[in-house]
């Protein structure tokens, strides 16, 4: 059941998430061309802030996409995919931490507090991502436990004298073949 709500956290704080890094504003003044970034040096923060919207735009695409996939692993008990959900979660919120703290380092002077908002968003996140996973996490191994006992009981269950059924023991040759 939790898995469930997990799931539909996931896509809703994405969603969420992507409209607020999509409608940032980062030039305050059009005609001045005021920007609240620095002038680019070379290195990876000018690479990310450059492409951060299609960065962004394609994480949470997947992260959307694995969400559904999520919510349809729970519905079918499907362990692998479960499992593959809670390790994107992980990996897409450490790129998400990454990108933010690389941008932060761009922020002009005057514009500082700004990247307490950006860490602020971004730990809250990322706080609410992981506080799902320890049940994800558990259901997980609950199914994995279940279909791999369901696996061996099956291949090593032997009849045994008690699930014999003794009602044709009656029954001998002589009785099928009456003339």
């Amino acid at each position: 059941m939790f898995c469930l709500l997990a799931g539909v956290f996931s896509l809703l704080s994405t969603i969420q998430f992507l409209i607020f890094d999509l409608n940032e504003v980062i030039i305050l003044d059009y005609e001045a061309q005021c920007s609240i970034y620095m002038e680019a040096t070379p290195g990876i923060s000018p690479w990310v802030l450059t492409h951060k919207r299609n960065i962004r735009a394609g994480l949470s695409t997947v992260t959307s996409v694995v969400s559904f996939w999520l919510l349809y692993c729970s519905h079918t008990s499907n362990y692998a995919g479960l499992l593959g959900s809670a390790l994107w979660a992980v990996a897409y919120e450490l790129t998400s931490f990454c990108m933010v703290l690389l941008i932060n380092r761009s922020l002009k002077e005057q514009f500082k507090e700004l990247s307490y908002v950006h860490l602020i968003f971004q730990v809250s996140q990322m706080l609410l991502h992981f506080f799902c996973l320890p049940f994800i996490i558990k259901h997980t191994y609950a199914i994995y436990k279940d279909t791999k006992a369901s696996r061996t009981t099956g291949l090593r269950q032997r009849p045994s004298i008690s699930t014999i059924d003794h009602s044709w023991s009656n029954v001998g040759l002589g009785t099928w073949c009456r003339t």
